[in-house]
């Protein structure tokens, strides 16, 4: 029975740094439409891609740029659509008409914080 637990665990944790992995990535992808976005003025609202744990998906959502902002500023916090949501791999922190943000989880929580360019930004400016 130990045997099967552990293995329950290794696969429920590997499914979790899957999932940050995967959501890392779209956060790159938005943070650079954020970049870009920012060269045509201060853009009130911003079309990104949903920040879900399923890599196959890259369908729209909208939101201000000021909460897009609120957002990135926590490692751990990711922006999908409403029900984009895996229980397994995160937690929905905050629920919005158009979007939710969600919040990684135990061993997500190590590979969002490493790949956030935010805080890695933060980092090299700090020496």
């Amino acid at each position: 029975m130990a045997i099967q637990d552990a293995t329950e665990a290794e696969r429920r944790r590997a499914r979790q740094v899957r999932a940050a992995r995967n959501q890392s990535l779209f956060r790159e992808v938005n943070e650079r439409i954020e970049t870009l976005q920012m060269g045509w003025g201060e853009p009130i609202h911003i079309e990104f891609v949903c920040e879900c744990y399923d890599d196959a998906c890259s369908l729209p959502l909208t939101m201000k740029r000021v909460e897009y902002a609120a957002v990135r500023q926590d490692s751990l916090s990711f922006v999908v659509l409403p029900e984009h949501v895996d229980a397994q791999v995160e937690e929905v922190v905050d629920r919005h008409e158009d979007y939710w943000v969600v919040r990684k989880i135990e061993a997500g929580m190590a590979m969002a914080q490493h790949t956030d360019p935010r805080r890695r930004a933060f980092v090299n400016r700090r020496g």
